[in-house]
């Protein structure tokens, strides 16, 4: 059985990060049975320590980070942490599941995993500044402190004004971006007509601006009407991967 370590917000508990997001697609693709332990930020250290989930990555002090998503699949006694990581660890560990990354697509989308985080960063300076407000008090703080750090204080990062409207037309560039990419696909996703782990992160995006900014907010009401309903219509077609 695999323990899926998800982030906490505030009420009905649904996935809000687009990175545990990805991981949760990704098993319910893949049907592997698993259970969901939602943890604070301060409590991932301690519980990964106790079950054996290595640190993703180090802060800039050289202590261990240690992040969401992240598993523990007890049938192998193995502790994964990184959504990509994880991604190719599924398919490895469940080779007789729908395959994440089909064979001859692995270094294709490992180029556009990387692309695609560069290209939709002017989204961020919209979503961030909004997180703490779904978090419960101390995960809010937490997110607002070690956030600030990275991009100077979230309550002016997000951007106002006549300054707002210019940048939100970078993200809908970004996205227009994106749809050229997908208009050269043969199918409806990255890979053609065959599901694969990036459409996941690309899905990902799409609920965490629905998840962060509210469904009835400006900015998801816009990306739902961009590119002639493309995102719309993708998010649709791998709902029931949700």
């Amino acid at each position: 059985m695999i323990t899926f370590y998800d982030l906490a917000k505030k009420g009905p508990q649904t996935t809000w990060s687009p990175n545990p997001l990805k991981i949760r697609f990704a098993l319910n693709y893949k049907k592997i049975p698993y259970k969901t332990v939602v943890l604070e930020y301060q409590e991932l250290e301690a519980e990964f320590k106790k079950v054996g989930i290595p640190p993703s990555d180090t802060w800039g002090d050289g202590r261990p980070m240690y992040t969401s998503p992240s598993i523990f699949d007890s049938s192998t006694n193995t502790g994964v942490t990184d959504s990509y990581k994880i991604a190719q660890y599924l398919d490895k560990a469940y080779p007789d599941t729908p395959k994440l990354f089909p064979p001859g697509t692995e270094a294709l989308q490992a180029a556009f995993y990387a692309q695609f985080y560069e290209v939709i960063a002017p989204f961020y300076p919209f979503a961030f500044p909004k997180v703490p407000g779904i978090l419960n008090p101390s995960s809010a703080e937490y997110f607002y402190r070690t956030r600030s750090l990275v991009f100077g204080d979230l309550a002016s990062f997000e951007p106002q004004g006549e300054k707002r409207a210019e940048a939100w037309k970078n993200v809908e560039a970004a996205y227009t971006k994106l749809d050229g990419w997908l208009s050269q696909s043969s199918g409806p996703y990255i890979m053609g007509e065959t599901v694969t782990f990036v459409d996941f992160a690309v899905l990902a995006m799409i609920y965490a601006t629905e998840l962060v900014l509210g469904k009835d907010s400006k900015e998801f009401t816009d990306l739902m009407k961009w590119n002639n309903g493309r995102w719309a219509e993708y998010r649709k077609s791998l709902e029931q991967y949700a």
